[in-house]
């Protein structure tokens, strides 16, 4: 059970953080596009750093909780 939980909070946890990533991605190409018609840029910039920036942490908690479990370290991780 406790190996079921473990592999489930990391998946959740990387699609959540690729989703981000990708969001952030994604709004960064739109502004791209916004530059082109004069827009309101600075919120557009400042929405997808946010997105970049809070999915490459949520990626990073991932893989650390990923390396924690394959290598078998019982120091109270993150799960």
């Amino acid at each position: 059970m406790k190996t079921a939980l473990h592999a489930i909070v990391l998946a959740l946890t990387a699609l959540m953080g690729l989703w981000a990533l990708g969001h952030g991605i994604a709004l960064g190409i739109a502004v791209h596009e916004r530059l082109n018609a004069n827009q309101e840029i600075f919120a557009g910039f400042v929405e997808a750093s946010v997105f970049i920036a809070g999915g490459i942490c949520v990626l990073g908690v991932a893989v650390k909780q990923l390396y924690a479990w394959l290598s078998h370290q019982r120091d109270g991780g993150i799960v």
